[in-house]
């Protein structure tokens, strides 16, 4: 192992030692959400109803199945991971979890043997609904955020659909989900016992635990090392492609598409021996590799970043729940000066090992970072290397399914795993940025840059791809692409504190001026740190905020205000005074329940306005 590697995974489990230890929680009213599941709660207040965060299986059943077995495994497992039975709410601006209590689990059965005399048309009509009820959106605050649906086909095929939200489920999950599965379904199938022991901890667990634990010393130092080393402005990779020409950072949710891509063993073999001359890991190499190419295609820019999700499971405890732990690392590249690969993969190294050393900050917290007003969800990579268990039915033949449409909330996602020597994966692409043909390039040319690393490292990256660099692409109108004019830091700013005791105070008129000073003046410490816009915003959504300074500003207006406004609400005002307005409305509501003390200890009068 290289001494990176080997420090970093020391220094990971000396921040860890210190963390309080996980365990069980008697009934806590109102948990909260995780800090990971409070972002996507504000992601999808800001955008309700969409689809980037459907994750939907689908396998096909050939054989006997046993539908009782199969129901009584879903509400089995339903019963056994509360975050199944888990719905969002906002309580007085907190993100909260409720969790229902177990009951019958419903598993619609849809015949599709009647009306379709030929396979065909059946196949057709097959996929027609699973799409329907792949991307039929969920509700956090209704539920149910786990669904299942069985399409009939005949006496011994059977199409099964499994449905999460992500903010109860993430890739991590799908083991879990699968080794659960089949022993329950074992179980009720032949009346055997189950393998399955009790779980130590819950999610709710969890979260209480990050929470208290992102409090003090470890939040201080985990955004020191991040602040530190993301000190440089940051900008996503601005790829071009034949047909879309334009910023990769794509607004809001677009459509996915989806190739896959097997590298030939003879590549995967010398890929492993060249991690071991070189003292990187597979994931290192890949990076790099996935690094040039992004550099390559947008005209050889020297610097962005990639992201990267990572399990996040540190205790034993969680390795055993269906849940969403995953953060994101922000892994940036700095390609200055023509490095050779060499070069790059030492930066890669350097940058990966100390990532996976500060690894358990959210990105929400990311104090002080600044990203320029791009989204995190611009190229994005991962890679698995563990095996990973299959769903078996007793007596049955499974086997995926591939499902269709769906959006995403990114531009490039370049997911692989590596098993029993083989490393394969996807390329999922917005097809707001690429048509197929040019997705379906990006990969030849990802296996030839690799090819080429592996022989020829030294050589420098200009000399990788010399026939596809593209012109630098013009960023589009209103998207933030490098470091634009400021003003100078505003002077003193309205403190919430002080707004907020004069309104109560104040007469009608008066209170609707401070909350406009009020939210003027959050809107720039908070989304624009400190410092005057170029020209007066008339909204929110002229701001084009990420999705960090999003949650940041929306959390902490509804926190000061302890008000529980949908966050759509603040980018549907088509004014700051008609938001201002709605804040103080709601805020007003607030104080009708809020008790006021009097010298006369008898009566209780009440804030009414």
């Amino acid at each position: 192992m290289h001494p990176d590697i080997w420090r970093a995974f020391q220094r990971l489990r000396t921040l860890r030692s210190e963390a309080p230890p996980l365990v069980p929680r008697e009934h806590v009213e109102d948990p909260p959400a995780s800090l990971q599941q409070e972002r996507l709660w504000y992601l999808d207040q800001a955008s309700p109803g969409g689809t980037a965060y459907h994750l939907p299986v689908a396998f096909r059943l050939s054989g006997p199945l046993d539908w009782r077995a199969l129901r009584l495994s879903l509400e089995a497992l339903e019963h056994r991971h509360e975050s199944l039975r888990t719905t969002f709410e906002s309580s007085r601006g907190k993100v909260v979890q409720r969790v229902r209590s177990p009951g019958a689990f419903v598993l619609p059965t849809i015949s599709l043997r009647d009306g379709a005399p030929q396979r065909e048309q059946q196949e057709a009509r097959l996929r027609e609904a699973l799409h329907r009820e792949a991307w039929r959106p969920f509700d956090l605050q209704r539920g149910a955020l786990f669904r299942a649906a069985l399409f009939v086909l005949g006496a011994r095929e059977n199409v099964l659909l499994l449905n999460f939200h992500h903010i109860i489920y993430d890739d991590a999950s799908q083991d879990v989900l699968f080794r659960d599965l089949s022993d329950l379904y074992t179980l009720f199938h032949e009346g055997g016992r189950s393998r399955l022991t009790e779980l130590d901890v819950r999610c709710t667990d969890h979260a209480l635990w990050q929470r208290k634990w992102l409090q003090g010393s470890a939040r201080a130092e985990l955004q020191s090392y991040w602040r530190e080393h993301l000190k440089e402005r940051l900008q996503g990779p601005r790829l071009a492609s034949p047909a879309l020409a334009g910023n990769v950072a794509t607004r809001g949710p677009r459509a996915q598409g989806r190739l896959p891509i097997t590298l030939s063993p003879e590549l995967a073999n010398a890929i492993v021996q060249f991690t071991q001359e070189e003292g990187a890991t597979v994931y290192m190499v890949l990076l790099a590799a996935f690094h040039v190419l992004l550099h390559r295609h947008s005209g050889g820019q020297e610097q962005h970043f990639v992201c990267s999700p990572i399990a996040n499971r540190p205790q034993a405890e969680t390795e055993h729940l269906i849940g969403y732990f995953v953060n994101l690392l922000v892994l940036p590249a700095d390609l200055r000066g023509d490095p050779n690969f060499q070069r790059l993969l030492e930066q890669v190294r350097g940058v990966v090992a100390g990532a996976l050393a500060h690894q358990d900050l959210p990105m929400q917290l990311l104090d002080g970072v600044d990203l320029g007003g791009e989204p995190l969800s611009q190229a994005l990579f991962a890679f698995e290397h563990a095996p990973r268990p299959p769903l078996q039915f007793a007596e049955l033949d499974i086997e995926p399914v591939e499902l269709e449409g769906g959006t995403c909330d990114f531009d490039l996602f370049l997911a692989l795993h590596e098993e029993q020597g083989v490393i394969s994966g996807t390329l999922k692409f917005s097809r707001q940025r690429f048509h197929a043909d040019g997705a379906a390039k990006l990969l030849r040319d990802f296996v030839t840059i690799l090819e080429q690393a592996i022989s020829a490292p030294g050589q420098a990256l200009s000399a990788f791809l010399p026939d596809v660099v593209a012109p630098r692409v013009t960023p589009s109108p209103g998207l933030v692409t490098s470091e634009p004019a400021r003003a100078p830091s505003v002077g003193p700013l309205v403190d919430s504190t002080e707004v907020l005791a004069a309104m109560r105070i104040a007469r009608p008129e008066q209170r609707r001026v401070l909350m406009r000073d009020y939210l003027r003046s959050t809107v720039i410490q908070v989304a624009l740190r400190g410092q005057m816009p170029d020209a007066p915003f008339q909204s929110l959504q002229e701001l084009a905020l990420d999705s960090l300074r999003l949650i940041e500003l929306t959390g902490r207006i509804r926190t000061e205000l302890s008000i529980d406004m949908p966050v759509s609400h603040f980018f549907e005002a088509t004014s700051v005074e008609g938001l201002a307005d709605e804040l103080l409305t709601r805020w007003l509501r607030t104080q009708l329940t809020e008790p006021r003390a009097t010298p006369t200890g008898g009566r209780r009068e009440f804030l009414t306005r």
